[in-house]
């Protein structure tokens, strides 16, 4: 019954996607009207959509609105979140081939400047998503407040421990800014309220993850939380925290949605996970593209939103 009610859930949240998405395209619930096929490059952080499906649900609104607006896509990106210098290469060849925008999610906040200056000088509109650089180059960015985000992992956190307790932040692919913002809120939050131990960064690589927590949690007896932010960080944190057996004692604090984390969720070794809309990003991210080609200009930013889910609330959210 409750594998029936989790993937119930799955659904519904597709579905709340979709309805929000539907949103922001005004009047054009019925299709685009005939129009010209564009060019469209979109460029991911990873496209191993195994090892975070948080991508695979980006990729599918991008599908969805490239279907629903006649636009040509071409998906791109490393096979690690990690592989900066494979992302930057993949951006310089998506340049020479002249498209008529691209869609950016920017594995490095800063070394991404520079080429997302020269997409600008070529006259390609550029449209971040997810994650930012740190200039305003990009026409639009779409993507959760990460730093709202991490604030509800620390909001989340200190229902479940107590003041001057011991917590950890585990992180993934330092320079990126989701990383950074995520990380900033949550430690903001959390300070002055607990002990904050150093945080710990493994590239968004799951089993990493698994090694790292699983070290902490032997090695520090007094830890009474965890904040892991992203999912393959969940994932593998969550793993550790499950076959050290002290999930009871240790509350563990997600983000992200995959069939995994819920999973933990459902059975209490996560008690609460921050949820983001990345079906939401993609689509608006092909859509904001498309306005820029036409020659409107969207907003320069789209919060797409998150949400707390814990098992308590998950079949109602």
């Amino acid at each position: 019954m409750r594998s029936r009610g989790l993937l119930l859930f799955l659904l519904l949240a597709v579905l709340a996607a979709a309805g929000l998405t539907l949103l922001y395209r005004g009047n054009s619930l019925f299709g685009p009207g005939p129009e010209a096929t564009r060019k469209v490059i979109a460029i991911f952080k990873t496209v191993n959509y195994s090892a975070n499906p948080f991508w695979g649900n980006v990729r599918d609104g991008v599908a969805s609105a490239a279907k629903d607006f006649n636009i040509e896509i071409s998906v791109r990106g490393p096979d690690l979140e990690s592989d900066i210098k494979g992302q930057i290469a993949m951006i310089r060849r998506a340049m020479e081939e002249k498209p008529d925008a691209i869609v950016l999610a920017a594995a490095d906040y800063n070394l991404l400047v520079p080429l997302a200056r020269e997409i600008k000088q070529r006259g390609i509109p550029l449209v971040c998503i997810d994650s930012f650089i740190n200039s305003d180059d990009a026409d639009v960015r779409i993507g959760t407040d990460s730093y709202e985000g991490g604030q509800k992992c620390g909001v989340a956190l200190m229902r479940w421990v107590k003041p001057g307790d011991t917590v950890a932040v585990m992180s993934y692919v330092k320079e990126s800014s989701t990383a950074i913002d995520r990380e900033s809120g949550a430690r903001d939050y959390l300070k002055g309220r607990v002990h904050l131990l150093d945080t710990l960064y493994n590239n968004s690589d799951a089993r990493l993850a698994y090694e790292q927590a699983a070290i902490l949690i032997g090695r520090t007896p007094q830890l009474r939380g965890i904040i892991a932010l992203n999912d393959p960080t969940a994932r593998g944190a969550a793993q550790a925290l499950s076959e050290s057996g002290k999930a009871g004692t240790i509350a563990l604090i997600g983000f992200d949605n995959s069939f995994p984390v819920l999973k933990y969720v459902e059975r209490g070794v996560i008690r609460d996970t921050v949820v983001q809309k990345p079906f939401n990003m993609g689509y608006l991210g092909i859509e904001m593209a498309r306005q820029l080609i036409n020659g409107t200009r969207p907003p320069r930013f789209i919060n797409t939103g998150s949400i707390d889910i814990r098992r308590q609330n998950m079949f109602r959210t």
